[in-house]
């Protein structure tokens, strides 16, 4: 495992019995599962994120669901049992490829997997070299605990630059036009925020109550 200015360069994980590099597994997932759903710049270990128009994209986010779905409802024997996962029949009709409510959850999923991708390759700390798999397993973690967890977060972070824009109008003397234009849009990113929890709270009627609350 090399390291280089606190970034894993490279991380090695077991497939069918040998060592392999995780951006190989990335680009043989990616190759898989997103290139034909996403013809172009498929490889999510290349592809910058960092640019909002490369953002994972809805028929990406059913590329991938389609595999956990699967996983989740396998009578196989897997290393990794995704049918034990905590709350699982809750997460079963989230993910459901049938449920009445499939183009919003897989809206909400796409946008989970942009915020994950936080834990790839666009920051110092690479734990999953933009997997797609991982990505979504991070996702999946937060939303067993509660499914509103991606609508609340934008929700408080619209929240939070509102207040912060507040704080430098208040201690500025200059440009406060710009920061009131700011204020402006950022209000209604906080009241469209507010609008998707809403959604998200009247469309989980065909989502079981989470078994498990809490840690």
């Amino acid at each position: 495992m090399a390291s280089k200015k606190g970034t894993y360069e490279d991380v090695y994980i077991k497939h069918n019995g040998d060592l392999r590099s995780l951006k190989e597994d990335v680009t043989e997932f990616c190759e898989k599962y997103i290139k034909p759903v996403h013809p172009k710049n498929w490889d999510w270990s290349e592809r910058d994120f960092e640019n909002p128009k490369n953002d994972p994209t809805i028929e990406e986010a059913r590329a991938i669901r389609d595999v956990i779905y699967k996983d989740m409802n396998s009578k196989k024997d897997m290393v990794v049992d995704l049918s034990t996962m905590n709350n699982i029949e809750a997460m079963k009709a989230y993910l459901n490829p049938k449920s009445k409510h499939e183009a919003f959850n897989m809206e909400e999923f796409a946008f989970s997997l942009k915020v994950e991708l936080e834990h790839g390759k666009l920051k110092a700390v690479n734990v999953t070299n933009n997997h797609p798999f991982l990505t979504a397993m991070i996702a999946m973690a937060h939303m067993t605990e509660s499914l509103t967890y991606y609508k609340r977060l934008a929700v408080m972070e619209a929240e939070g630059e509102v207040f912060e824009i507040m704080r430098k109008l208040k201690k500025t003397k200059s440009g406060k036009e710009k920061l009131h234009e700011m204020l402006i849009e950022t209000e209604e990113e906080l009241m469209e925020a507010r609008k998707g929890l809403q959604e998200r709270l009247d469309k989980m009627d065909d989502i079981p109550a989470l078994e498990q609350i809490g840690d």
